[in-house]
């Protein structure tokens, strides 16, 4: 058997630790990234109707409500 102190291999118990979880830590900021919301190349539009939120493709003007069929269109915004 190898003779080690207890100062070292307290030290190595504490080092191995701090690896593990750095391993762990970027881990999951590595799954994080990779999971992030984001939006689709849509626009958001408001029903008048009911007042349901939903997404517009880019290229579509116009689109039925998924909750109550009616024809919405989006507005165009001049800043």
């Amino acid at each position: 058997m190898i003779p080690i102190n207890y100062e070292y291999a307290f030290f190595i118990y504490i080092l191995g630790w701090f690896i593990y979880l750095t391993i762990l830590w970027a881990r999951e900021s590595w799954r994080t990234n990779i999971n992030d919301w984001s939006l689709s190349e849509g626009k958001l539009c408001v029903c008048e109707d009911c007042g349901y939120i939903f997404l517009i493709k880019t290229g579509e003007s116009s689109r039925k409500c998924p909750k109550c069929s009616s024809l919405c269109f989006l507005k165009k915004h001049r800043f």
